[in-house]
């Protein structure tokens, strides 16, 4: 007669759940990670005047000049911006004696309310404004980061500007102002 020796029933149950785990999820290879997105940089914008300031007599009764300036505006980052002001003001001794503002909604109409990725375009600003009297000229930028919403100012450098030339040619200008792509 052979001896057999019989295991407690929990050691059987033990080597079974063992046998059955071993089986499970064998053969296949783990899985790859997801890529992750390379993150939007921020957006890093410059602005300069390129070539010269165009003095026109207006066609507005209510303005003596419409004044052209072309401004090239780059972005070095590969962030996105919008456009939301640009604005002209003239001092005269240290104090602001005329301001103009095109906001957003003029810029955007004109259909250049977005500075995209590695722009580097030229732009005709064109204000319209009264004083004749003046010995500082600020004109200045406002954009916001799409990627963050920071809201940030560009100051154009006056001296960027090349010559102010005046034009004998009336201009009219729409509403507080206009933009357009380059000089014509």
């Amino acid at each position: 007669m052979v001896n057999v020796k019989r295991l407690p029933a929990r050691s059987g149950f033990g080597v079974l759940l063992a046998a059955v785990l071993a089986g499970c999820g064998g053969g296949s290879s783990p899985s790859a990670p997801t890529p992750t997105p390379t993150p939007v940089p921020a957006v890093t914008i410059t602005a300069t005047g390129e070539g010269a300031l165009v003095l026109h007599p207006s066609l507005d009764s209510r303005f003596t000049f419409a004044l052209e300036t072309p401004i090239r505006i780059t972005e070095t980052t590969g962030g996105t911006a919008s456009w939301n002001f640009a604005r002209i003001s003239f001092f005269l001794s240290g104090t602001e004696i005329e301001r103009n503002e095109l906001g957003a909604t003029d810029i955007s109409n004109a259909g250049y309310n977005r500075i995209a990725a590695r722009n580097n375009t030229l732009y005709s600003v064109i204000f319209r404004a009264n004083s004749g009297d003046f010995d500082r000229v600020d004109i200045t930028l406002g954009f916001s980061d799409l990627k963050d919403a920071r809201q940030f100012t560009v100051d154009v450098p006056f001296n960027s500007f090349s010559d102010v030339n005046l034009s004998l040619t009336p201009m009219f200008v729409p509403g507080r102002g206009t933009v357009r792509l380059g000089p014509r």
